[in-house]
């Protein structure tokens, strides 16, 4: 259609600086954990990040100047889109006729995801790499207490009390991230959907309800 006259034709809007920035950046932390899952820690190479994520060496190194500051930026990036996908769950869980299967639901999304066990991979090098322990391990452990406190909350509100709460969340927790590194040297799951069926109805049978 053409353009009226006297009426100039808008201007599709232009990104800021700002909005560049973070895009590029979060690009950048999207293509480390792609390049950890696919390569692991040991062979992980910025130069690899900065080809996946499509920007110059110079760019990448713009935002994070080392192998360890981009690594650990990136489990930040990683375990906090986790904890927004619980809260997003846990915000309806209440409401739910089933809030013990959407903990359940949100907990195996996680913990059975290749970025998971990525994520312990530096886990695991930095029991070995104090550098890499002193910036990364604080930053898990906030991430473990966050996902905690989300669930507990929730199951809480949904009417079980709460020391029942704390155990089953805890529990469940401890069971998947079992399960989870178990897959590196026997990747069979055969057994994972029975036995996580057992663990609802135990659960179920066990929580109490205020």
């Amino acid at each position: 259609m053409p353009d009226r006259p006297g009426v100039k034709p808008k201007r599709a809007s232009r990104r800021t600086q700002e909005q560049r920035r973070r895009q590029t950046k979060e690009a950048i932390l999207k293509a480390t954990m792609t390049v950890l899952i696919e390569d692991g820690y040991e062979k992980f190479t910025t130069t690899r990040v900065a080809k996946t994520a499509g920007v110059s060496r110079g760019a990448q190194e713009n935002y994070f100047r080392t192998k360890n500051e981009l690594i650990v930026a990136a489990t930040r990036y990683a375990l906090t889109r986790a904890a927004e996908h619980a809260r997003s769950l846990a915000e309806r869980a209440p409401r739910s006729s089933e809030p013990v299967e959407k903990f359940l639901d949100d907990s195996k999304s996680f913990f059975f995801s290749p970025t998971y066990l990525a994520l312990m991979e530096t886990v695991a090098v930095a029991r070995r790499n104090s550098e890499l322990a002193k910036v990364n391990t604080p930053v898990v452990r906030q991430f473990r207490r966050i996902l905690n406190s989300i669930w507990i909350d929730a199951l809480c509100e949904a009417g079980y009390e709460r020391r029942s709460v704390v155990s089953f969340v805890k529990m469940t927790h401890y069971l998947l991230r079992g399960m989870a590194l178990t897959t590196i040297w026997q990747p069979r799951r055969s057994e994972y959907p029975k036995m996580l069926e057992e663990w609802r109805r135990t659960a179920i049978r066990q929580l109490k309800r205020n």
